[in-house]
């Protein structure tokens, strides 16, 4: 588990429109002067935190030498990634809820959406990130709409990030190799020429071949070529005004079984396909003063199209026949930031755009089809800190909403809701600190799985219902964190309900999305750490268990969540300093499972398992030039399937996803000058 820092800000959320207006109201009440009220700017180019936000540093992901989603996250508690060691295959879950329940940004760009079954919307490429922050659950008012379970919020370095004190220009060449198998190398060069002036320019290429899992079988169509670069440039116009520009590409492209993530799937023939996505930010940043507040505006465009040529006759398209989807993002992000009083005040506006199209339909205009969705939402939030005592930390926080939705059958869906959240902080000690958090969010219905426009035994199989309302989440949670001397811990019991959660409903050879009932998920994190000298040492255990209508979820509650059984993380280190080496153990423990799905007439199971990876980092020039990492995951070559994969249709079935990578050993090479 990680382990937060105490100057997290505490959101808390209550809010009538106009959002900022209370919010100024609110801190006046807790005796707030007026002569103090003066609006002072505070930054807000940095994400807020919540006391239970999880953060994954670069220095964790280059410590690790981690190349995908699943790598960087594994050792978080409370979070898997399943779908076996291709990236592509791979899905995102908090407290056992996938990632199409939570708001995902890069840069503040909300991510990817539903596009081939999970395509697109996990794919990561470590190298590029200053870091990852994780709310789970609740999640504050300026992350962006949506976050019914919380959010992942991803932010991409800068050239100030890397450059030494009083250093103009630098540049970093990265490689490794895996047994297990595969090459990655690629390049970086970043530098500050003028006063004012940053740059940076990054290109990686990742190649891989097919796996073998832990009793030496290959892994069929589990290879893939990923290239991705990244291009920033900040510009300070005058003291307090920055100007910034980002773009962005990512392809990954390969011969896959036609599901991805279900290779052991019957008719799913091995089919070419390529995904690719770019992003471009551009947007202005004001340091406030003069009585103005601190101010960042982000405009941003996204791209994310997958495609693919049939080897066989499928999906009513012939042999050789070239399709595939695309969403269109679009939108701005304006925060501004003030002190009032004694209290700390962001408040800002988001507006997001999405268009999903079919590329080359053959099903338009068949019962009605367009071949084409799109999706708005606009939302005003506020949000906020203010000490009631010495000891006693308040936030507040809210926005609202307002979705508009029209479907490839030109059904249009609006709604509007608010959604504040609450939370309430006692410092009992320097050291320990307790912290009640609540939220309620809402989320109107939004874009269908892309592949669902042009695809399937008939388009009007996958409709939405005329009466589609919108989702709506609980959160509650209380927790505690202590961190003193060489011990720390940190732990949390929550409870999650979401009211007409929406998906599609099978019956008699057709399918309707319409919202299906109640989520409700009971739970518990529990983490510990130790560190003297040389030596540390970790504990965390995790559990989640959530359910629909009563039933715990099953294999076929896609983009709903998994059942799992109990997540222990144990994890070890010792640094020798005088030698620049340190030396890393982590292991992940998931207990057997026994649960009933719904429709199940007995219960099933899913075997537990137990991995263990090791490695050491050697930095031969000290830190920040040179580092080696020599790296081995699963150890003992343990065969596994994650329990977070997609795995069985029925009791006793073959197993349709991936089985996780055997043993791996690497050696990753970083060279900074």
């Amino acid at each position: 588990m990680s382990t937060q820092s105490n100057q997290s800000q505490i959101q808390l959320a209550v809010s009538i429109k106009p959002l900022s207006a209370i919010m100024f109201a609110l801190f006046a009440s807790f005796g707030v002067q007026a002569q103090e009220a003066a609006l002072a700017p505070v930054v807000v180019s940095e994400q807020a935190y919540s006391d239970t936000t999880a953060v994954v540093s670069s220095e964790a992901i280059a410590a690790h030498a981690a190349r995908d989603a699943r790598e960087i996250l594994q050792n978080e508690a409370g979070v898997a990634v399943g779908g076996g060691g291709t990236a592509i295959a791979q899905k995102i879950y908090v407290r056992n809820i996938e990632d199409t329940l939570l708001t995902v940004t890069l840069d503040g760009v909300p991510q990817g959406g539903n596009i081939f079954h999970h395509q697109g919307r996990v794919l990561i490429d470590p190298q590029l990130l200053k870091r990852i922050e994780i709310d789970k659950g609740g999640t504050v008012a300026s992350v962006g709409p949506g976050g019914l379970a919380g959010s992942v919020r991803m932010t991409t370095k800068d050239a100030r990030d890397l450059l030494r004190p009083g250093q103009k220009i630098g540049g970093i060449l990265n490689g490794g190799v895996a047994s297990n198998d595969g090459w990655r190398g690629g390049a970086t060069v970043y530098g500050a020429p003028v006063d004012g002036l940053d740059f940076l320019f990054y290109a990686k290429r990742n190649e891989t071949a097919d796996y073998k899992d832990g009793e030496g079988k290959v892994q069929k169509n589990s290879g893939s070529t990923q290239d991705s670069q990244l291009a920033k440039l900040n510009w300070q116009l005058a003291p307090g005004h920055k100007l910034f520009f980002g773009y962005q590409t990512l392809e990954d492209q390969g011969t896959r079984f036609l599901r991805p993530h279900m290779p052991g799937i019957v008719g799913g023939p091995a089919t070419p396909q390529k995904l690719e996505q770019r992003t471009m930010t551009a947007g202005y940043r004001f340091a406030g003063g003069d009585g103005l507040p601190s101010a960042e505006l982000e405009v941003f465009s996204d791209e994310t199209k997958n495609t693919r040529s049939n080897t066989t006759a499928v999906f009513n398209k012939p042999v050789g026949y070239f399709y595939g989807e695309k969403i269109d993002a679009s939108g701005l992000n304006l925060t501004l930031g003030s002190k009032v009083g004694a209290a700390t005040l962001r408040y800002g506006l988001n507006h997001h755009r999405r268009e999903l199209e079919a590329i080359n339909p053959n099903q338009k205009g068949v019962n009605g089809n367009t071949g084409r969705e799109e999706s708005e939402v606009t939302g005003l939030f506020a949000e906020g800190s203010v000490p009631l005592a010495a000891n006693l930390l308040l936030g507040l926080g809210a926005r609202y909403d307002w979705y508009s939705y029209t479907d490839n059958h030109n059904q249009t869906f609006k709604s509007d809701g608010l959604s504040p959240n609450a939370s309430l902080t006692l410092l009992a000690s320097e050291a320990l600190s307790f912290r009640l958090g609540a939220s309620h969010t809402v989320r109107g219905p939004g874009l269908k799985e892309g592949f669902m426009i042009d695809n399937g035994p008939g388009v009007a199989i996958y409709r939405n219902v005329a009466g589609l309302k919108e989702e709506k989440a609980d959160n509650v949670e209380l927790g505690f964190n202590y961190d003193g001397g060489p011990w720390s811990f940190k732990g949390s019991v929550f409870h999650m309900e979401i009211d007409d959660y929406i998906n599609m409903v099978f019956s008699g050879g057709t399918a309707r999305r319409e919202n299906v009932g109640k989520v409700k998920s009971n739970g518990y994190e529990l983490g510990g750490g130790w560190k003297q000298g040389a030596f540390r040492a970790g504990l965390a255990v995790s559990q989640a268990k959530p359910k629909l209508n009563g039933n715990d979820l099953g294999d076929g509650d896609f983009s709903l969540g998994v059942s799992t059984g109990r997540t222990w993380l144990l994890s070890a280190g010792y640094a020798l300093p005088a030698w620049n080496l340190d030396f890393g153990w982590n292991a992940r423990i998931v207990e057997k499972l026994s649960y009933r799905p719904s429709g199940a007439a007995a219960e099933w199971s899913k075997k537990g398992y137990t991995v263990h990876d090791v490695q050491a980092n050697w930095q031969p020039l000290g830190k920040d030039r040179v580092r080696v990492t020599l790296s081995v995951r699963n150890l003992f070559d343990k065969f596994y399937y994650d329990q977070t994969t997609y795995g069985a249709q029925a009791l006793n079935g073959p197993i349709l996803g991936y089985a996780e990578p055997g043993r791996d050993v690497r050696l990753d090479l970083n060279w900074k000058f």
